[in-house]
């Protein structure tokens, strides 16, 4: 073992690192809250690669490889105005490379974990892949024609604002509205809930009995639980759900012609059948090109820690490029 690598995932709740070798084997662990202040991020940042430095003992640590929320500077390595944290901007990669000094290198979390399943996972070998993340939000990630797109600043495929409903009826937390975050994801699920139960004319008092919580405190794990139980509302709801998916994926597949999806996340890895399954139903209503193989990310809940130690094993020539080192 000759060297060794550091990757970090930077969440809005979680802050992960790993300490892993030349073939992107995690070696160590690390998980704890995520700062709240661009300061006391910053400290986090630099004190969790010393600890992880610390413990690789005399063994080198050749790079550092981030896959942080966004939307990103990623010329400058930077997280800008996220509505995820409290923070106008955190210089990630200079406070890592002040700490370190060895390179660092920063990509959206869901563009490092489509990376990540280019590299090591079930996209090894293919030109076209696209990879979709839905947790408490929604992102993705795409490779086309062999080339990781990464766009203005590195913000490409930020799929959780594609408008999934031309009406508009729910407000994004960008301020946006009819995004596919807003209705699909982890925290617009509730708020989706509420709306429907609302349009559809039902007895809110029904509903709650049904599905055994209050309307105002339901959570996302709250309906798939119930329709699990055979709760014909959650099972309505869900398929209202799934055709909202269905035109979201439609428009990664029409738009990037992709031979793989892999799909991550929390509420579709834990929920696949009733979240996704679901939807397969609905795409050749939406779908103009054919539609592909989509599948869980091969590296499941580590997609994008996996995509971060890819990146610094790895760094790809479109981020070198655009650094000005390619």
């Amino acid at each position: 073992m000759d060297q060794l690598v550091i990757g970090l995932d930077i969440g809005a709740t979680w802050l992960r690192a790993a300490l892993a070798d030349e073939d992107g084997k995690i070696i160590l662990r690390a998980s704890e809250r995520t700062g709240r202040s661009e300061e006391e991020l910053k400290a986090q940042l630099k004190r969790l690669v010393r600890e992880l430095s610390a413990r690789a003992g005399s063994t080198r640590i050749v790079a550092v490889g981030v896959g942080s929320i966004g939307p990103l500077d990623i010329r400058e390595g930077a997280i800008l105005n996220t509505p995820n944290l409290p923070v106008k901007r955190v210089e990630v990669v200079k406070a890592i490379e002040e700490e370190l000094g060895v390179p660092v290198y920063m990509l959206n979390d869901c563009t490092a974990a489509c990376y990540g399943e280019w590299l090591l996972g079930a996209g090894r070998g293919l030109l076209n892949l696209v990879y979709v993340a839905f947790g408490t939000g929604i992102g993705g990630g795409a490779v086309v024609d062999g080339h990781l797109l990464l766009g203005e600043g590195g913000n490409a495929v930020e799929i959780g604002h594609l408008v999934v409903d031309a009406r508009g009826r729910l407000k994004c937390g960008c301020g946006g509205r009819g995004h596919w975050e807003a209705y699909c994801s982890g925290s617009g699920i509730p708020r989706f809930l509420r709306a429907w139960v609302a349009e559809a004319g039902l007895k809110p008092a029904e509903v709650e009995e049904e599905l055994g919580v209050s309307l105002s405190q339901v959570r996302t794990e709250v309906v798939f639980e119930a329709a699990r139980r055979g709760s014909g509302v959650a099972l309505a709801f869900l398929d209202e759900v799934a055709r909202l998916n269905a035109a979201g994926l439609a428009s990664m597949i029409n738009a990037f012609s992709p031979s793989l999806i892999t799909v991550g996340g929390s509420v579709a890895l834990n929920n696949f059948d009733l979240f996704i399954e679901k939807a397969l139903r609905y795409l050749s209503d939406y779908a103009f090109n054919p539609v592909p193989r989509i599948i869980p990310s091969s590296l499941g809940p580590d997609a994008t820690l996996k995509g971060a130690i890819a990146l610094a094993l790895r760094p790809p020539e479109e981020l070198l490029r655009l650094r000005g080192e390619g």
